[in-house]
């Protein structure tokens, strides 16, 4: 049986990280892998969290959206009107605040210049969907962009730690693509699922490493569920802009120029990780996923290859394209209280990147 295949681009930023260094190394890496959707209309799924500036590092660069809009349209022949980038945001949020969101996080601009439509998930109902072999999640509301076989569903998360999940990957990423919104709210449910309803979240002081670490492997079963409901068509992660801490606005951003892509899921999870500083032996969502035969044992069941001069190589080593600094992540939790001054609080005002030395 033939191992799957991850494919990773290393950019060298040198001088301030630019628009371009996202949108170029995005299509680059698929004219290399030269990725077809076989005459489906594309839907992209990028995380945008909370309407997050453009350059906090918080969201998936809107330049780098921009790049596989290029590819699908420039080089693949489609019509601009037939991609489409997708987000999906609460019941609650008003036309207005999504406007606003898509325009703080830099899409209005990156839409309206490639000429794409902005699509609200929520608004196109859902198929239910009953995988089977699930343990937390059953019946999944899954969007009809993300479910339609009709539609090519590209996963494009952002490389981040996560305060729960300690990373925010493709498997975190497709939160996003739960409709109704109203079930997608896994942080929670997963706190109920593992302490009771009658635990209050707020104030967590008493929780230790071990509490945290069942929290994670309770939303880690969630998050393979979903994926066991809707696996994604394919897979990419932008981390030209890499962030740590959080997921929020406690962390700090690398210019790490790293792009990790495939079309299968939990490998492109294991090296993404595995990038940031972390492995199967100390990362709880890939345990799990091992643990139900669902993620590769080891990262040696994985051919990776580089992108390099516009071809692909494939390499046996990995250290030139791990993360140095290594990511850290801050859970909110008092085994971390000692490292909270390695972070930094995002300014949303700010129009440029903050980039740790």
């Amino acid at each position: 049986m033939s191992k799957p295949e991850v494919y990773i681009l290393k950019r060298n930023i040198t001088g301030i990280l630019e628009d371009r260094d996202f949108e170029e190394s995005a299509r680059e890496i698929m004219q290399v892998i030269h990725v077809q959707s076989d005459g489906r209309d594309v839907m992209m799924k990028p995380n945008v969290t909370a309407g997050a500036p453009r350059n906090s590092g918080i969201v998936t660069h809107p330049s780098f959206v921009g790049g596989l809009v290029d590819y699908f349209v420039k080089d693949c022949g489609h019509s601009p009107s037939d991609v489409y980038v997708g987000e999906a945001t609460s019941r609650n949020t008003s036309p207005a605040q999504r406007d606003l969101n898509w325009a703080r996080s830099g899409y209005t601009e990156m839409a309206r210049e490639k000429r794409v439509p902005l699509i609200e998930l929520a608004d196109y109902g859902n198929a239910r969907i009953t995988p089977g072999n699930t343990v937390q999640l059953h019946n999944i509301g899954i969007s009809r962009w993300a479910a339609d076989d009709h539609i090519f569903y590209i996963n494009v998360p952002k490389l981040k730690t996560h305060n729960l999940g300690v990373v925010t990957l493709c498997g975190k990423n497709q939160q996003g693509i739960m409709i109704p919104v109203v079930e997608r709210h896994l942080c929670s449910d997963a706190w109920n699922a593992t302490f009771g309803r009658d635990t209050k979240r707020q104030g967590r002081e008493w929780m230790g490493v071990e509490d945290h670490e069942a929290w994670q492997r309770t939303i880690a079963h969630m998050h393979w569920d979903v994926y066991l409901a809707c696996q994604p068509d394919f897979n990419i992660v932008e981390g030209i802009m890499g962030r740590d801490g959080n997921a929020f606005y406690l962390g700090r951003n690398f210019a790490t120029g790293l792009v990790i892509a495939g079309y299968h899921m939990p490998s492109v999870d294991v090296v993404a990780s595995y990038l940031m500083g972390f492995t199967i032996d100390n990362l709880v969502y890939l345990q799990v996923g091992v643990e139900r035969g669902i993620c590769p044992e080891h990262i040696e069941d994985i051919d990776i290859f580089s992108m390099m001069d516009g071809d692909k190589k494939k390499i046996d080593s990995l250290s030139p394209y791990r993360a140095d600094p290594t990511f850290e992540v801050y859970r909110d939790i008092p085994a971390d209280y000692p490292k909270k001054s390695l972070f930094d609080e995002y300014d949303p005002n700010a129009e440029t990147f903050q980039i740790s030395a």
